[in-house]
Formats: structure tokens, C-alpha cells, sequence
């Protein structure tokens, strides 16, 4: 039988849906209605349902099917069932690979990931591919890892193995890490929350590429207050009023010089809730507001062309990501930047540390421009706490409004 007949192709796909992605073997053969099937196949013509049983004929006589015809008008064909023995069979006609070759298939993908310890977190991968061997022998997948999808679960893997493997430059731009770990420069863009999820299963808490230190689409500044850019040329390009401000990297590299009429300048790393909120605050413009977590170049930009004497204090979570952030800031210009409303807190539920947390706090201990924060960091060491670290808990100070927490407490 050179190409399929359709009734065969419909019986295929009823058999598939019922047991075809079953790893278990069947216990009995699977069957269907002959009349239901020449329905499903679109065999409404005499001519066309005469040629489908003569090639069910020529199929049970080879032994591929079982007819069970009426009992007494033997020319009614009832059912047809495919006996155990022969699904290798159907599957060979139609070129499916079993469910259990598939499956051999991803454990193998698995054990290859085993081959050699993870350089920066050696038992939490070991931990992973345990955890996804033990799932995909019973059959079930561990999202975002799927047995099912070979090749997809390889790339996954492979992505994820180097996006943990190694400590990113802060402010990599997405695209650029993409192309670093085997992926075309849209790959992890397209994928990003799979490799997201992958991370978070990995460490047993969310982590996001923010947390790699990753920035997506190009660089720019998102700003609330009055802002004034001067250009080599004279002229000057004065943003006050506006309610809400988009400045490029190209333009604040063009730029000369920026002023502002602000008393101080408030970064804030949640910029949908927390940053919006503090805008809607600023009505009088004593604060300039800048919505920023690790700084892109586009902000390093803004605070070298800003006052070098206008203050800065920084807005942001509370875990160990979020004293990440704040020490990349110092890290990037001369200016003091002040901690704002950064307080450990207890939540009502403890959040326990991830591995990545670990590592960065090793950091962040060691660094000696943390030195006023201390406090803070070695209370999540101390007590195995992330605590309620999320800004937006908090919510919003009025009174607090660009105060520093040395000025307001």
C-alpha cells in the first residue's frame, strides 16, 4: 500500500488521541465504528466506501486488522480493532516513533547534561536532572522541561546550563547574551519565559533574566520630573511638564550637559507599579524620578550629565537581587547613592534562600560599598531570610517622598 487510505488515516488518528502517547503497553487491542470512520474520513460516496473495504479486505487478510462484521449479513461491517501485536505497525505506516523510544530518547538528552558537574552550581543541576529522570520514567514532564519534544528539551537545557554558568557583565544586552550561549540574537527574546521557568526550576525560586543583570530593547531612560538636555550647539531640549519622559542612550550620549530644577533624584527599580505610583506624587517637580534596575548605559549616561551635587538615593527590593541592583549603581558613578526605604522585613510566610541567592550574598558581604547597608544584607544572612523584600508592598510614602532613610528616621 504505496500511500495510506484515508479511513486509515482517520483510524490513526483516533488510535493516536486514545493510546498513541502512552508509554504503558496496551493490554487490548483498540477499536472504533466502521460507519463513524468512513464519516471521520469523508467517504460519503458508494464508489469510494466500496474501495475502503477492499482495502480493509487486503488489510485483514495480511493480519494488520480485525473485522467484526454483523452476525448475520456478512457483507455489514460492524467495527475494526488493531491488535496489540501490529500498533508497531501503524506506526511504521504513518512514521511515528513510539512514546517509548521518545522517551528513551529524552532520558538519553538528560544523562548527556550529567556527563560533567555544573561549574558554578554542581548540586542544584545534579538536583534537576534527577528530578526531570525520575519524572520522565513515570511518564510526566517537569515544565518547562517535556519529554515529549526531544530536540526542544536539549536546547532548553543547553541554554539554561550557560545561561547559570558563568556571571554576567551588568547591563548585557539580551540579544548579545543570546548569541553567547548558541542562540540565533532573538532566541532567548522569543523563548524568555521558558528559560525563566527553566532558571526557577533550577533554583526553587523565581528568577528572571532582570536577575542576570539582562537589558532588553534599546537603551533608555524613563523619567518623571523636570529634566533640561544642553547640546554642543547651544540649544537645550527642556522635558519639564511632561508627565512622563523617554530619553534615548543617543541622545544623552549627544548631550553635553543636563540640569534640573529637582531637589534630588529618586531611582526606583519597579517601574509598572512602584515608579508610576511616586509619579502620580510628584506633581510640585522637587523629585526627579528615574525608573531603573541595574544601569543600562543609557542611565550611567544621565547620572554623568547630571549635577554632580543634586542627591541620589535608590528605591528597590530588598533581596538579595535588589542589593545587587543598588551596588551596581555605586559601582557606576563617583555621586553617593542613598538607600531608600530599603529595610529587611519579615513576611507572614518565610521565603528561604535560593542557591543564586547564596552567591550573590557572598558578593555583596565582601563588598566594602555596602558598608552602610550591612545591617540589612547580613539580616538575610543571619536569618535564611529573604523576608518581604517586594517594593510594591510597601506602597507609597507621601511624606517619605524623596527622603533618604538617614533623613527620615
Amino acid at each position: 500500500m504505496s500511500a495510506a487510505p484515508a479511513w486509515l488515516a482517520a483510524f490513526h488518528r483516533k488510535w493516536s488521541v486514545a493510546r498513541g502517547r502512552r508509554i504503558a503497553e496496551a493490554s487490548r487491542a483498540f477499536g472504533c465504528g466502521w460507519v463513524d470512520l468512513l464519516e471521520s474520513a469523508g467517504l460519503a460516496g458508494a464508489e469510494d466506501q466500496a474501495n475502503a473495504v477492499r482495502e480493509l479486505e487486503r488489510l485483514e487478510k495480511a493480519g494488520r486488522l480485525v473485522v467484526k462484521r454483523h452476525r448475520y449479513r456478512k457483507y455489514l461491517i460492524e467495527r475494526i480493532s488493531l491488535p496489540v501485536v501490529e500498533e508497531a505497525w501503524l506506526r511504521e505506516v504513518f512514521g511515528e516513533v513510539s512514546a517509548v523510544s521518545i522517551q528513551a530518547q529524552a532520558l538519553e538528552v538528560v544523562g548527556w547534561f550529567l556527563r560533567e558537574p555544573h561549574p558554578r552550581f554542581p548540586g542544584e543541576w545534579l538536583g534537576l536532572c534527577d528530578a526531570l529522570r525520575e519524572a520522565f520514567l513515570a511518564g510526566r514532564s517537569l515544565p518547562p522541561f517535556r519529554w515529549r519534544g526531544v530536540e526542544a528539551l536539549r536546547i532548553l537545557l543547553d541554554g539554561v546550563w550557560k545561561l547559570v554558568a558563568r556571571e554576567w557583565p551588568v547591563g548585557t544586552p539580551v540579544r548579545a547574551a543570546s548569541v553567547e550561549v548558541g542562540l540565533d540574537s532573538k532566541g532567548l527574546d522569543r523563548h524568555q519565559r521558558s528559560y525563566e521557568s527553566g532558571m526557577t526550576r533550577l533554583f526553587g525560586s523565581a528568577t528572571s533574566f532582570k536577575d542576570l543583570g539582562f537589558v532588553s530593547g534599546e537603551s533608555h531612560v524613563e523619567l518623571h520630573g523636570p529634566v533640561c538636555l544642553h547640546f554642543p550647539d547651544g540649544s537645550l531640549h527642556d522635558f519639564d511638564g511632561l508627565s512622563q519622559v523617554l530619553i534615548s542612550a543617543a541622545d544623552l550620549a549627544r548631550c553635553t550637559h543636563a540640569t534640573t530644577t529637582a531637589e534630588r533624584l529618586l531611582s526606583i527599580e519597579n517601574r509598572k507599579t512602584t515608579f508610576r505610583q511616586y509619579s502620580a506624587l510628584n506633581g510640585d517637580g522637587r523629585v526627579l524620578l528615574a525608573a531603573t534596575s541595574f544601569p543600562t548605559p543609557a542611565f550611567r549616561d544621565l547620572l554623568e550629565k547630571l549635577p554632580m551635587g543634586l542627591p541620589h538615593d535608590h528605591f528597590g527590593d530588598t533581596d538579595p537581587a535588589g542589593w545587587h541592583i543598588l551596588l551596581k549603581l555605586r559601582e557606576s558613578t563617583p555621586r553617593k547613592v542613598g538607600a531608600f526605604r530599603m529595610k529587611w522585613r519579615p513576611a507572614k510566610v518565610r521565603v528561604p534562600l535560593t542557591p543564586y541567592d547564596r552567591k550573590l550574598l557572598e558578593k555583596l558581604m565582601a563588598s566594602p560599598l555596602l558598608g552602610d547597608v550591612m545591617d540589612e544584607i547580613r539580616s538575610i544572612v543571619e536569618k535564611e531570610d529573604r523576608g518581604d523584600f517586594e517594593q510594591e508592598s510597601l506602597g507609597v510614602d507621601q511624606l517619605s517622598l524623596g527622603e533618604s532613610d538617614s533623613e527620615s528616621g
